[in-house]
């Protein structure tokens, strides 16, 4: 009986799954493994908006994410081709930044600022530019993106922030990154 506590403690304790974890580059791949497919197809898919326009594959979209168009925001969309047993990552926006050519976003610490772009989309540079916005999430940055010209803050409430961290963290749970 006098276990229950700790018990109880690191059960809840897992329930933030991968909230600190850093992200190994060296890792990265696109491959789905069966056990990492079982678990989003079991536990995570639900927590998530599915559209399927040819049947070869499906795109889900976080459903918390921010939908409206009073300010900017951009959010991954996890595209699984479940007959190549493929996973990748696409960057997608609102309707508010559905018109600039390319996504700028300024990056701000104590330290320094910093300026990352996605130009030309790709499944290299999708998740290499979302992995930069999930790093600076993780370390509590400030971040704003150019629209009309100018810099308008982004990851602004603690929602915004989680809705972009959760599928980044499931799309690197489903390719084994981590």
């Amino acid at each position: 009986m006098r276990y229950w506590p700790l018990l109880l403690m690191i059960v809840l304790g897992g329930c933030k799954i991968d909230r600190n974890k850093k992200v190994d580059r060296s890792k990265y791949t696109f491959t789905i493994s069966d056990d990492a497919e079982l678990f989003f197809r079991n536990v995570r898919q639900i927590y998530y908006d599915r559209s399927s326009p040819d049947g070869t594959w499906q795109a889900y979209r976080f459903s918390d994410r921010y939908v409206g168009e009073e300010k900017p925001a951009i959010y991954p969309v996890i595209v699984i081709n479940w007959l190549k047993d493929e996973a990748y990552l696409l960057i997608d926006t609102n309707a508010t930044l559905s018109n600039e050519d390319y996504l700028q976003v300024q990056i701000a610490n104590k330290a320094d600022t910093t300026i990352i772009e996605l130009k030309e989309r790709g499944r290299e540079r999708m998740l290499e530019f979302g992995t930069k916005l999930y790093e600076a999430i993780q370390s509590g940055n400030e971040m704003s993106v150019l629209f009309h010209g100018k810099y308008v803050p982004i990851f602004t409430d603690g929602n915004d922030r989680e809705s972009f961290r959760i599928p980044m963290g499931d799309f690197y749970r489903l390719t084994k990154v981590f």
